[in-house]
């Protein structure tokens, strides 16, 4: 926010898409590897126990790569570029939902308050006593 320096967008930019998704493949790689049956103290959990934790840390990540694809085949574009960058590109409303909370950032920005189909927000100070 602010004024835009080429090198901390730069450095912004390398980190989200090489360094940190790097970082995490590695530490996933290293935690399937080194993986062992937890314990607590002398005591081994049950087989199921650890089963149980495995679905559900697989049921909530597997949402990640589903979303991805599904974005990926509805993305616009004649080539793999095209649609990856728009699969990775937000909508155009995308921003605070409020004018007063967008700031200088979002000044340009359509709001989708102006979509005619949406629900508005009541503001309790515009509605007369009957």
């Amino acid at each position: 926010i602010g004024r835009k320096i080429w090198f901390f967008w730069l450095w912004w930019r390398v980190c989200w898409l090489f360094i940190s998704p790097s970082l995490l493949a590695v530490i996933l790689f290293w935690s399937l590897v080194t993986f062992s049956m937890p314990t607590y103290g002398p005591v081994q959990y049950p087989e199921w126990a650890t089963a149980l934790g495995w679905f559900i840390l697989i049921f909530c990540v597997m949402w990640i790569p589903i979303v991805a694809i599904l974005r990926f085949a509805q993305a616009k574009g004649t080539n793999l570029c095209q649609k990856l960058s728009a699969a990775c590109r937000s909508a155009p409303d995308w921003g605070p939902y409020l004018e007063k909370h967008g700031g200088e950032r979002y000044r340009n920005y359509p709001h989708s308050a102006a979509d005619p189909n949406e629900v508005q927000l009541v503001i309790t100070s515009d509605i007369s006593t009957v």
